[in-house]
């Protein structure tokens, strides 16, 4: 059977899941194309702007990847700008693809409100590699230079502001306040002036979220230090000053947004049906139904259970969709019965600063702290190390293939 060509535009969890399967199946060849050389673990950024961990834990190199699948598969650095659809061919700012086979996976990105101003001048995200590492060293720098200034004592507030009451946004206010207890217990340099705030639009944390994460979370934010500031809506952003409700005021230095999401700048352009998240309508084999050959997966997609009830953007829910979409193509290429979609959400895992973590799994299993702790590192610890042996694979690929270059 002649060789398929699939791109797949993204390495994100759904793009890299996709990969996996696609890559080793020996009836594809496989073109990988995403902006960036690395797949970023974005479920653990809340530990690497807390400064728990380093860059290196929270990527994992495509090209590496890419490499020790075979020559069948490649990773292209390139910006998709556009795609045509009716002859089948990506078009990158450096470079062009055609494909039999096209799988979206470039994922999501910050939901700014245009009607808030100031948001995005005065406001960090999280949700992409560079920008948290913007944010990690603007306050390191902010909060040295304090102390530089008011000779290792600081004496006016730090005050550090996230807005959003999500996962996101619990597990980052929850990690940097441990972060920030840490310093001044082991610093010689006293600053016990920092203040952790969480704006929150609803009366709790997590809302919507099992009952026991959200006591859980909104018990161990407390006892941190956080402070919660529930029922507020931002209604304007200054340069160090946060409006709420129209009316009061919080000052600020520095400011993370995590207030919801919209998918990524690709589906801006694409003729085809898209929710109010910009997120792509697909059928339930995670097909973009107007094309041929083309299917989405992860949060660039708008994913539902079997019962239609849509699914939250999670890392869960983009690797199961990125499974079903690989699966799906080759049924397609081999003129085999395509699998409905059935994505599970079996549970949740919150960090909560240092080694705490909240558990609800399979709705039974229920665990909070260190033991909870436990199973969230070995989970997460699991999926990066597997994809680091498949890496460590391309790394001797390429170490032999330079040594038998004639050059």
């Amino acid at each position: 059977m002649e060789r398929k060509r699939v791109v797949i535009i993204g390495g994100g969890y759904a793009g890299v899941q996709a990969l996996k399967i696609l890559a080793t199946s020996e009836i594809c060849d496989v073109v990988l194309i995403d902006q960036h050389p690395y797949h970023y673990l974005q479920t653990e950024a809340y530990e690497l702007i807390a400064n728990e961990c380093s860059m290196t834990r929270v990527t994992i190199d495509l090209v590496a990847l890419c490499m020790s699948y075979g020559e069948h598969v490649s990773y292209i650095k390139d910006t998709v700008r556009d795609i045509d659809f009716d002859s089948k061919h990506v078009l990158g700012q450096n470079s062009g693809h055609s494909y039999d086979y096209l799988l979206m996976c470039t994922g999501s990105r910050t939901a700014y409100n245009a009607g808030i101003k100031g948001l995005r001048e005065y406001s960090h995200g999280v949700k992409t590699l560079p920008s948290a590492l913007a944010f990690k060293q603007q306050f390191e720098q902010r909060l040295y230079q304090r102390m530089e200034s008011e000779g290792g004592w600081c004496s006016e507030p730090f005050n550090v502001l996230i807005g959003g009451g999500g996962l996101s946004g619990v597990e980052i206010a929850a990690e940097m306040a441990h972060y920030i207890r840490l310093f001044h217990k082991d610093n010689t340099l006293t600053c016990d002036n920092i203040h952790i705030f969480l704006i929150i639009p609803h009366e709790s944390v997590l809302d919507g979220m099992d009952p026991y994460l959200i006591t859980q979370a909104t018990k161990r934010l407390l006892k941190l230090g956080v402070k919660i500031i529930n029922h507020s809506r931002i209604t304007s952003v200054q340069e160090h000053t946060l409006i709420l409700n129209e009316a009061e005021k919080i000052c600020f230095d520095f400011m993370i947004f995590t207030g919801g999401m919209v998918a990524s700048t690709l589906t801006a352009g694409l003729d085809t049906l898209k929710n109010k998240k910009s997120q792509l309508i697909v059928d339930e084999y995670l097909r973009i139904c107007r094309y041929d050959g083309v299917f989405a997966a992860g949060d660039i997609a708008e994913l539902r259970d079997k019962k239609g009830k849509i699914l939250p953007p999670t890392a869960q829910s983009a690797k199961q969709s990125g499974i079903y979409a690989a699966n799906n193509i080759l049924a397609s290429c081999q003129g085999e019965a395509m699998s409905v979609t059935d994505i599970q959400i079996r549970g949740m895992m919150i960090a909560l600063g240092g080694n705490y973590t909240s558990v609800s799994l399979f709705g039974w299993i229920k665990i909070s702290g260190i033991a909870g702790y436990v199973i969230k590192t070995i989970i997460m610890r699991g999926y990066r190390y597997l994809l680091h042996i498949q890496c460590t694979k391309g790394v001797n690929q390429m170490a032999k293939s330079r040594r038998h270059c004639p050059f």
